[in-house]
């Protein structure tokens, strides 16, 4: 990720987050990868690569392009080069200050980056530098706001707005999805979209509920290092919140859902 602080990435480090951005990135994939639409040739950069997940997914899907992967934490870079080997260009790199030329790419993308940022107006001002005239660029951002649950869960909710609480004043923004067409605006981006992302759904997509149910908890727990660590939390609390997992598994009438927003816009003329 760029510009994260290493004690401050919510999520942390080492192979359990390696393996859970690979099932995060899999498991979202027909929502988040897959409408890209990417054209084959294109010259695609992704930023904030991270350990490589989300370009393992684009490589599947869109294996006539060209991929390039930025990504400034050396840890990560090392475990997308383990990942990813010599099938993308991996460079590390800062967001802010990327070392390449103006107008190099066809599509920038960010895919779950914005919200670990202090400054993501800076990294959309810095990726529509290396953008091509026509290129685009696509950013598929969190709204924590949207995550729910059909019943009252009172730890699930506790915890995720201690999750939030802490991402904030570690410097990210959990609901910058929300803020990505102004951002753009800002910017003087031209055609400007903005499309809602439905990646969990268990209403829309029944047949997914238990492997969902699995990402969500993996992506809650991602957290409690930090959490405890901080004081945000306790074990009583963590305790409470697998209880709660359990019960909506075994729980089918329990609904939930969680959305992200996705822009795509092109740089200013």
């Amino acid at each position: 990720m760029p510009e994260v602080d290493a004690e401050r990435y919510i999520h942390g480090y080492g192979e359990q987050e390696e393996q859970r951005l690979r099932v995060q990135a899999a498991v979202l994939a027909p929502q988040v990868i897959h409408p890209l639409a990417l054209q084959a040739g294109g010259n695609v950069l992704e930023i904030g690569c991270g350990s490589g997940a989300e370009l393992e997914q684009l490589l599947a899907c869109f294996p006539d392009t060209s991929l390039t992967g930025l990504e400034l934490d050396s840890r990560h870079l090392d475990a997308a080069r383990r990942l990813i080997g010599s099938r993308a260009r991996l460079v590390q790199g800062d967001a802010y200050r990327m070392p390449f030329a103006d107008a190099s790419f066809d599509v920038v993308l960010t895919i779950w980056v914005l919200e670990h940022l202090e400054d993501p107006r800076a990294a959309m001002r810095e990726a529509l530098r290396v953008l091509k005239p026509e290129g685009r660029l696509i950013c598929t951002e969190v709204d924590n706001d949207t995550m729910r649950f059909s019943v009252s869960l009172p730890a699930i909710e506790h915890w995720w707005q201690r999750l939030c609480s802490r991402q904030q004043a570690d410097g990210g923004d959990p609901y910058v999805g929300r803020r990505l067409r102004g951002l753009a605006q800002a910017l003087g981006c031209r055609d400007i979209h903005i499309e809602d992302v439905d990646p969990v759904s268990s209403m829309r997509m029944p047949e997914r509920r238990a492997e969902f149910i699995d990402y969500l908890e993996s992506l809650f727990l991602s957290g409690a290092s930090r959490l405890l660590a901080a004081g945000d939390v306790t074990q009583w609390e963590l305790k409470a919140l697998g209880e709660e997992f359990t019960q909506v598994r075994q729980d089918a009438d329990v609904q939930f859902e969680y959305h992200g927003v996705r822009l795509l816009c092109r740089r200013p003329a």
